[in-house]
């Protein structure tokens, strides 16, 4: 029991939750990613400029993401450009938190001072005007040697895998 005990602590904690539909064939299609929508002011323990461009920094991860797994021009949008293509990759980040450094230094088997980036969203297509795939991700990492501002970087880093991930294994 002590050992699950220090397993759960030590393994970071995620809860992924995404779905989609069965008609969402992403392969050979024109596939847009907005900005996320982000304020800055909601993160806390980071400093607000580190964080200033993370809506269109999860967007370039999910670009890079997808165009290594084959996809032929993902295109970055910014909000309210038009969107001509296939499918829009839409979401908001709605918590940034930065934990706490010395407590992760001190005390990182434990799983104290993590960081946590939460993100939802969803994929549309746009020529239905329908969602094909909706997702609600939340990233913590609890045992890093980063300063807080990298720490939650590498998150938003993670989450970008796992939206690309989406339409990778929708494939």
């Amino acid at each position: 029991m002590r050992y699950a005990l220090f397993f759960w602590a030590a393994v970071p904690r995620r809860t992924p939750a995404w779905s989609f539909t069965l008609f969402l064939r992403p392969c050979g299609k024109a596939i847009l990613i907005q900005h996320f929508d982000f304020n800055p002011e909601i993160s806390t323990q980071v400093k607000k400029e580190a964080v200033q461009r993370f809506g269109e920094l999860i967007a370039l991860d999910i670009q890079r993401g997808l165009k290594s797994a084959g996809f032929r021009h993902p295109l970055v949008i910014a909000p309210g450009e038009q969107a001509k293509g296939d499918l829009l990759i839409k979401g908001t980040i709605t918590r940034v938190h930065g934990g706490d450094m010395w407590e992760r230094k001190g005390f990182e088997v434990l799983g104290y001072g993590a960081t946590e980036v939460r993100v939802s969203g969803e994929v549309i297509e746009l020529a239905a005007t329908r969602s094909a795939a909706a997702f609600s991700l939340v990233k913590q990492s609890s045992y890093t040697w980063l300063g807080n501002e990298a720490a939650v970087r590498e998150n938003l880093r993670e989450i970008a895998q796992e939206i690309a991930a989406i339409l990778i294994q929708a494939k």
